[in-house]
């Protein structure tokens, strides 16, 4: 082994995140005994891991007043300062009122709310609420996250009444990650069809769709008996077919009629033609 890699492993915690951790040959064998290495990205270090962002308590910073009037009335299960936001976990079943107090205190604006799903690890979404404060004494602390965690079977209230982008963003969470909010004027799809099965965000739904999508406009427009006849639908976005004109064009293509392609021709009304055998070159403005 290296000096200077011999130096970095005295000096690193086996616990400690980031840089190059290099166990013993022992340790190695039985902590890699167990993993399918073929799953592996083939670009990562083999003992790298990635750093955390870094952390700051909540004490003594200008968010501290924030957190002392929610930890008032609803249990806050962590809090902390992480890229010039305060992050504050609380509890599902506490959101609404969480957010109509960080409201009335001057956060007015719900500037992001969704999901991620971490339902292959912990069996649950990791539900995230971004809000923001346009008041000039909020310039210190512009900016508050609220996060959650929510079962993949649980229902989580609409925020809706509070903030009204949140008719959009809680549609689209239902839609492209199956979360289900409690009093939802509307909680339909919003970017799929409405006949879709699945939710595409979800990290079990396949890259390039299942049998439904490979087959959703087949279906929809002919019927499945057609399936045979016109064949099955290009979901490869990679695909190009160097022999197809028409879909995938190259530079200085010719047309049909062996004419240069004019980018004007389909112009709009009021667009003059540009005469490239008139052109001037305007020696001052006018």
């Amino acid at each position: 082994m290296p000096q200077d890699q011999e130096k970095q492993h005295d000096t690193r915690d086996s616990g400690q995140l980031g840089g190059y951790l290099l166990p013993s040959s022992t340790s190695s064998k039985s902590s890699t005994s167990h993993i399918d290495v073929q799953r592996k990205a083939t670009h990562t270090p083999r003992f790298y891991q990635p750093l955390e962002t870094p952390k700051s308590h909540i004490q003594g910073s200008a968010w501290e007043v924030i957190y002392n009037h929610l930890a008032y009335e609803f249990a806050i299960d962590r809090a902390y300062i992480e890229l010039g936001i305060a992050v504050f976990w609380v509890c599902k079943d506490d959101i609404v009122g969480v957010m109509r107090k960080l409201k009335y205190l001057g956060y007015e604006v719900l500037s992001e709310m969704s999901a991620v799903d971490m339902l292959a690890k912990d069996n649950r979404f990791e539900m995230f609420y971004q809000l923001h404060s346009v008041k000039e004494s909020f310039s210190d602390k512009r900016r508050v996250r609220i996060r959650c965690y929510l079962g993949e079977n649980e229902q989580i209230d609409s925020i809706s009444s509070i903030f009204s982008l949140a008719l959009w963003s809680e549609r689209e969470a239902y839609d492209m990650l199956g979360i289900k909010f409690i009093n939802h004027p509307n909680l339909t799809r919003l970017l799929m069809p409405k006949d879709w099965v699945g939710h595409p965000l979800r990290r079990s739904y396949p890259l390039q769709g299942d049998e439904f999508a490979a087959w959703y406009e087949i279906d929809k427009i002919f019927g499945k008996e057609y399936r045979e006849v016109v064949g099955a639908e290009q979901r490869d976005s990679a695909k190009v077919d160097s022999s197809d004109a028409r879909s995938f064009s190259k530079l200085d293509a010719i047309g049909e009629e062996g004419e240069g392609l004019y980018m004007e021709a389909s112009k709009a009304l009021f667009v003059k033609d540009i005469a490239r055998a008139k052109k001037t070159r305007l020696e001052r403005r006018k």
